[in-house]
């Protein structure tokens, strides 16, 4: 009797065992929702990588498109994009890169190195991605899978560069056969369709060959109206509602439905100036702009009081920040006294100022009326987000003041070279592409060539610290703030890398079903 027992204790504890070996094996996978739909402010402009640095534009090609590297958004730190290693030569100008065998873009065409070297050379065709690869001097296809390209110097960020989506690789067979070739690229989305100034979607790259998406299929949606967009969170239409009006987030936190986002915003808000335009050309007319600026109020009416005066010419948290960077303070009196010293007599300066949203519109109603103050008319014009961003990237360059943003955040290079830097075409500088102010300045693209090759970290910091100096002489734009990125979700919605710079990661972005 003792020994049954004893077996049948023995037979009991292995069928449990059993049990929890096998139960996870048959236990059913979890189950997203299908579709998810992301509500956004601003429209996708273009699915040509090279073509734009708008934010909706850097968040598609993230889906669609892959860089060579990429940068850990948590640590800053450059990882493997689509090359999974490299070395660099002893001088730091040879890089030699190594992507994986069988790599194809979502058509199912073959990636291979000579891909990278088309993409790169195609990239210095554009204003918007030429400055990123001006210190390429040669690139030397070995074989399919490894190249090697040599910089003309050393620079403590030229992998920064290559990591900037708008460097997305792209098929040089797709993009020179067919019309809309550089939409495909090889990420984990593919484009489905998109009808512009309504909606883009994507579809799942089951064949990508690494992590598969949970989503099967994501859309932007453009909702340009903020109250607009938080009714179709509300009523379910969307999944994700971007940037709703701060004065609307206690709905979203009152709701049971829903979740609010928050992230610390490097963004910088501030107004571009157009360094050409008559008596936007004089640098007293520039500081009188400046120090009618009321960044305080601007904040309140803008943000809801949620936000921090920003003084400097690069992005918080940026390398080489000049913590002690003089102030043009808020102070109509010397606003007056710099337009005195511009030649300009009160009343005889009529300026006008575009912008695209209600808070910046509120932000534009505060400068209009230190400026009445002053002795300078300020007109104001809302456009929509596309119409504003066609005069800014226009050749004509038509505006005189423009409120916008600076989302780029990732490298110190890249946000003064493209804001402020200009190259020599013909003998003549021509702004890069980002530069809204259309600053041409020698001197300052001396020292913004001389940091980047600065070996020594310490010394490089000054050489910032110099530039921004520099900057704050020259004013030609007005930096005004830093504030929250607010976006509100459905409840248990999972995935979405959330960024400081607002180009949001939803390559993971997934609702449980169960």
């Amino acid at each position: 009797m003792h020994h049954r027992n004893t077996g049948f204790t023995k037979l009991l504890c292995i069928a449990l065992l059993l049990s929890l070996i096998v139960a996870p094996v048959f236990a059913s996978a979890p189950s997203y929702q299908d579709t998810i739909t992301i509500g956004v402010a601003n429209d996708v402009t273009t699915l040509d990588p090279q073509g734009s640095n708008t934010d909706a534009n850097m968040m598609a090609f993230l889906l669609t498109h892959e860089t060579i590297v990429d940068i850990d958004p948590d640590t800053g730190e450059i990882v493997p994009g689509l090359a999974t290693s490299w070395t660099v030569s002893d001088d730091g100008c040879v890089f030699t890169f190594t992507i994986p065998e069988g790599v194809t873009f979502t058509d199912g065409t073959p990636l291979t190195a000579s891909d990278i070297k088309y993409t790169y050379e195609r990239a210095d065709q554009s204003s918007f991605t030429k400055s990123k690869v001006s210190l390429i001097t040669a690139m030397d296809v070995i074989d399919d899978t490894h190249i090697a390209i040599t910089i003309e110097k050393p620079s403590q960020e030229f992998l920064v560069l290559l990591a900037h989506k708008s460097m997305s690789i792209l098929s040089e067979t797709l993009t020179e056969t067919q019309e809309f070739g550089y939409q495909i690229g090889s990420g984990m989305f593919a484009v489905e369709r998109w009808v512009p100034g309504d909606y883009v979607s994507f579809v799942r790259n089951d064949d990508y060959r690494g992590e598969k998406a949970p989503t099967r299929r994501v859309v932007f949606r453009l909702i340009k109206e903020e109250s607009s967009r938080l009714i179709a969170l509300q009523t379910g239409e969307i999944d994700v509602c971007v940037d709703p009006l701060s004065t609307d987030l206690e709905y979203i936190k009152g709701d049971p439905k829903l979740e609010l986002v928050t992230v610390p915003n490097v963004v910088m808000l501030y107004i571009a100036v157009n360094n050409e335009k008559p008596g936007l050309n004089n640098v007293h007319v520039r500081r009188a702009l400046a120090h009618a600026t009321d960044k305080e109020s601007m904040i309140l009416v803008g943000y809801n009081g949620v936000g921090t005066p920003h003084n400097n010419f690069i992005n918080r948290g940026q390398f080489g920040l000049h913590k002690d960077i003089p102030v043009y303070e808020f102070d109509l009196e010397k606003a007056k006294q710099e337009l005195a010293l511009s030649g300009y007599k009160p009343g005889q300066l009529s300026l006008e100022v575009i912008y695209n949203d209600t808070a910046k519109e509120n932000m534009a109603l505060i400068l209009q009326h230190n400026l009445a103050q002053v002795g300078i008319t300020l007109n104001l014009k809302k456009m929509e987000t596309a119409a504003l961003k066609a005069v800014l990237n226009d050749a004509a360059l038509d505006y005189e003041l423009c409120l916008y943003q600076w989302t780029d955040a990732d490298g110190t290079d890249f946000t003064v070279r493209n804001m402020y830097g200009s190259y020599e075409r013909d003998g003549v500088l021509v702004k890069n592409g980002s530069n809204r102010g259309n600053v041409k300045d020698a001197t300052l693209n001396a020292m913004i060539d001389a940091a980047l090759v600065e070996l020594d970290p310490q010394v490089r910091e000054k050489m910032y610290h110099e530039i921004e100096e520099y900057l704050y002489e020259l004013s030609p734009i007005v930096p005004i703030a830093t504030s929250m990125i607010n976006v509100g979700v459905k409840k248990g919605l999972t995935g979405v890398k959330w960024i400081g710079t607002a180009k949001h990661d939803y390559r993971h972005i997934a609702l449980p079903l169960n």
